[in-house]
């Protein structure tokens, strides 16, 4: 009799959503979504192709393809200077994750000033798995959390 109890309790236990769902994967968050421009260990770098919207329209949040309105220079063209995203390993990663998370999700810094460069406002997008959902709070936290492990 005890041993069916117990196994009929463990059954409910291991098939409750709280022990089936696993935490967000923040590395594999990252990879999929952050690396092609903040590079690979979060030190920033030069803004992937893979952010550009096809047809030249520019980056995934519908912006203009330039840094603050700003275009590549005069005359513009291959002597432009590349775009760069910043690095996030011992600055943006270390912020309060409420400030990391409206970083993320609105593209305003820790100071209440709109990012340097176009990135995706990802709280009007989705990452690649989210199927056009915005992130939850628990993937950008694992994203944050991510990141302090690179040092």
């Amino acid at each position: 009799m005890k041993a069916t109890c117990f196994a009929v309790a463990l059954s409910t236990l291991l098939g409750s959503p709280l022990v089936l769902a696993a935490a967000p994967d923040g590395a594999t968050l990252y990879h999929d979504n952050c690396s092609q421009c903040h590079g690979e260990r979060g030190m920033g770098g030069t803004v992937g192709m893979g952010a550009m919207m096809h047809g030249g329209g520019g980056m995934m949040n519908g912006g203009s393809g330039m840094m603050n309105g700003q275009g590549p220079g005069p005359g513009g063209g291959a002597g432009a200077m590349p775009l760069r995203a910043p690095k996030l390993v011992g600055d943006a990663a270390e912020w309060k994750p409420e400030l990391f998370e409206r970083a993320v999700l609105k593209g305003i810094d820790d100071e209440g000033k709109q990012l340097n460069m176009m990135m995706p406002h990802w709280g009007s997008s989705s990452f690649s798995e989210d199927h056009g959902k915005a992130p939850s709070k628990a993937e950008v936290d694992a994203i944050q959390k991510y990141l302090q492990t690179l040092k």
